[in-house]
């Protein structure tokens, strides 16, 4: 028997391809993208999730209030984590991560390495790194000990079993006690290599400009309302007297706790890893939800559409005894088929674009048999019983006599339905559409804005991080200088857009009191301002010829001076940066950061320190000429460079990601949706077949006949843009929100993206009705 209703139901199919190709192309379309999306979302909202205590896990973090603002700052004091250890029993350890900018020596050249840490011993109790060899226990007891992941040891030496070899970090041989493996692309925490310390010398909570990272494993889990009232007991017991004993007054620390899981959605915070964007995560979870929703909707309604020419057949053989169990069985099983085979081309999908979605996105997706294949199979029962129940259920009980009278599946019959899907699918194609045309523009904003400096052809050469090396920073620059292939030269601390511009506290006068706030500055000499052809709104540049400007000129930008409450600023006084002196300029504003973020305050100091960056005018062709001089000047170092304008698109990174992922599950909706409206135009043009004949009989043209079938098809997509554009302004006015400098919503946007939807709608319906328009109507009235 069911040998017999497989026969049935793949004949069936395959006499329908076209209304099969449709419904399997449609479904497994949409699976396949919400699958993709659902691994990511996944991926984004499981951060840190694999370490066995993530749970119980706390990172504890730095406020600063300052007599002008708070000051968030992710790391915290040295004596933070042993203070934590003794004075709170629900404490069963915490741990400390001091980042390094490791050098590593290796074959007589030295490398740059990120994400090495110095760590306490105890770091492995905290965190459920997987071992490869050496014991966690004991891995980071002794100095001068490394633990590598796989990654780093495959690199350095070729293989994993290096357990007792040595390699230098930042001067100082390191053996290496343990290797683990590589951790997942979904941690907030990166590491290469941990380095064994034991955190002596200063035991001051406030002037180690909070160098660690603080983490804190409970014993249970933890109530973080109840562990901040501690936290704050703990800062007024140890921190706050200390900076009152410096005589800051009007500042005072605090110690907020987060849970681990969620530290990479924490923003705002100086001194911090990259972090991600949460709302993005559910943007991601919403489209993949409403693509998926939209192809079972086709599904469902194609198959209910075609399940109502089904009537007679359905008829026949009850009038031939079959019984209502037998055809539930058979619609069901065809349902059973089509969704299979949808589902089968997904994965299929899927595996195929999962190696390009990884590299896009720069993780590491990949699909877990024991995970997915439970959720495939729930898909594909779900797929199944939402397709099938309809006609299985409904037309199993139509009564033979009227259906062979011609009584059931009028055009009419589930038409409601069949609207709400055309409507509710383009509700959703102008509404991506719309936010293609405006991410793209928001992109193409970030790409053009005037930053107030020229950040083209601008080589940015970071120095050593070791006193010898930049102590010869000036021979390195005057070496670049006699080369005619290099412009203007400058020495400073740089201009690094998505690093941490360092912070001071500085005093001035405004409006006859003393004033004090935290403010950005960097050190530069007097060629910063040509260089980057910044403007001076008053004032002048600082000069290398005025003792004055080397112990203590100062240049500011507009929003220092708006923030101070100055006239204009020339000639005020300021206390702070290591020196004491007159405001000689003011910058017009520029951008030093991401368009993301709002203009700070901001000082520029005569470089007096040693230089830790040079930045040169130079084409990208002619960047063997630098590295030629580096070579001559610091022959062991790794040649650390970066162009300015490459450094300032990298923050957009995430936001283009955004747009290409839009534009995927944009084109995917449009197609989804064409899918579904070319299926239901097919059907309502076969139901009045009979009706065209007719009409064209009566004189009616192939023009009368394809606008009898467009205009309701057309008042649908009118009926979803007017839904769809409210909504849409809505939500991308929400996702421009992020960013402090945007373009503005207009209403042409929308209005585009309603005429593409509808020209595609025309389009697509257009095919369809000029084939009906165009047929004999002998053939459709012949059997009357």
């Amino acid at each position: 028997m069911l040998r017999n209703y497989l026969k049935i139901a793949l004949r069936n199919l395959w006499r329908n391809k076209l209304y099969t190709g449709l419904n399997v192309g449609g479904l497994a379309i949409g699976l396949a993208a919400c699958l993709l999306m659902a691994l990511y979302v996944d991926h984004e909202f499981s951060y840190d999730g694999y370490h066995a205590n993530a749970h119980r896990i706390v990172r504890v973090t730095t406020d600063m209030k300052t007599p002008e603002s708070v000051l968030s700052i992710a790391s915290s004091p040295v004596p933070l984590a042993e203070a934590l250890k003794r004075d709170y029993p629900e404490v069963e350890t915490a741990v400390r991560l001091l980042p390094t900018d490791a050098v590593i020596r290796h074959e007589d050249k030295l490398l740059k390495e990120p994400d090495v840490y110095y760590a306490d011993n105890e770091v492995f109790s905290v965190f459920s790194y997987a071992f490869l060899a050496g014991n966690p226990a004991s891995a980071l007891a002794n100095p001068n000990s490394a633990v590598l992941t796989e990654r780093l040891a495959k690199k350095y030496f070729g293989k994993t079993d290096v357990l007792g070899k040595t390699l230098e970090f930042n001067k100082q041989l390191f053996q290496v006690t343990g290797v683990m493996a590589d951790a997942p692309s979904n941690t907030d925490l990166p590491v290469s290599a941990l380095l064994s310390k034991v955190f002596t010398g200063s035991r001051s909570w406030v002037e180690d400009d909070f160098p660690c990272y603080t983490y804190v494993l409970f014993r249970d889990e933890p109530n973080l309302a109840v562990f901040g009232k501690k936290l704050t007991q703990l800062a007024n017991k140890y921190a706050n007297p200390e900076l009152k004993k410096m005589g800051a007054e009007g500042y005072s620390l605090s110690f907020p706790a987060e849970v681990l899981q969620d530290v990479h959605y924490s923003q705002g915070k100086m001194a911090d890893t990259p972090k991600g964007n949460k709302q993005y995560g559910y943007l991601f979870a919403f489209l993949s939800v409403f693509v998926l929703t939209i192809a079972l909707l086709n599904y469902i309604n194609l198959l209910t559409a075609k399940a109502t020419e089904r009537a007679k057949e359905v008829g026949i053989r009850k009038a031939n005894g079959a019984q209502r169990g037998q055809l539930i069985r058979q619609f069901l099983l065809e349902s059973l088929l089509l969704s299979g085979f949808s589902v089968g081309i997904a994965v299929v999908l899927v595996y195929f674009a999962l190696s390009f979605f990884n590299e896009l996105l720069q993780i590491r997706l990949s699909i877990v048999l024991s995970e997915a294949v439970p959720l495939i199979g729930f898909i594909w029962l779900l797929i199944t019983l939402a397709g099938g129940l309809y006609p299985a259920f409904v037309l199993s009980d139509y009564r033979p006599v009227e259906v062979l009278r011609g009584r059931i599946g009028s055009y009419g019959k589930g038409a409601w339905f069949r609207k709400s899907v055309i409507v509710f699918q383009f509700v959703l194609a102008v509404g991506m559409i719309a936010g293609v045309l405006v991410i793209r523009r928001q992109m193409n904003f970030l790409q053009t804005k005037d930053l107030g400096f020229s950040k083209d052809r601008i080589l940015s050469v970071h120095l050593p991080d070791d006193s010898t090396a930049r102590a010869g920073a000036t021979a390195f620059a005057n070496s670049l200088k006699n080369r005619s292939e290099v412009g203007a030269v400058t020495l400073g601390s740089g201009l690094q857009p998505s690093g941490l511009l360092p912070m001071a506290s500085t005093t001035f006068r405004s409006n006859g009191r003393k004033r004090e706030l935290m403010s950005n500055f960097l050190f530069v000499d007097d060629q910063f301002l040509p260089l980057l052809n910044m403007k001076l709104k008053a004032g002048r540049n600082l000069s290398s010829q005025s003792k004055a400007d080397l112990k203590g000129g100062f240049i500011v930008n507009e929003a220092f001076v708006k923030l101070a409450g100055w006239k204009n600023g020339i000639g005020e006084t300021i206390d702070g940066f290591g020196h004491k002196g007159k405001v000689v300029g003011v910058v017009k504003n520029f951008h030093y950061r991401s368009l993301h973020n709002l203009i700070e305050p901001l000082v520029l100091v005569y470089n007096t320190v040693p230089a830790s960056s040079v930045m040169l005018n130079l084409r990208a062709d002619q960047l063997p000429v630098v590295k030629t001089i580096w070579q001559q000047h610091y022959p062991l170092y790794p040649f650390d460079y970066a162009f300015l304008d490459q450094s300032f698109e990298a923050q957009y990174y995430k936001d283009r990601v955004l747009a290409t992922v839009f534009n995927g599950f944009a084109t995917l909706t449009i197609l989804v949706s064409c899918l579904g409206l070319f299926g239901f135009v097919t059907f309502t043009t076969g139901q009045r077949t009979k009706e065209i004949g007719i009409r064209k009989i009566l004189g009616a043209s192939v023009v009368n006949v394809v606008l009898l079938l467009s205009k309701d098809f057309l008042k649908l997509v009118l009926i979803a843009f007017f839904i769809a554009a409210p909504v849409a302004w809505y939500a991308l006015d929400r996702w421009l929100q992020d960013f402090a400098y945007r373009v503005g919503l207009e209403g042409w946007l929308f209005a585009a993206a309603g005429g593409l939807v509808i020209l595609i709608a025309v389009l697509t319906v257009s095919f369809q009705s000029i084939n009906a328009a165009l047929m004999n109507p002998v053939n459709s009235l012949k059997s009357e």
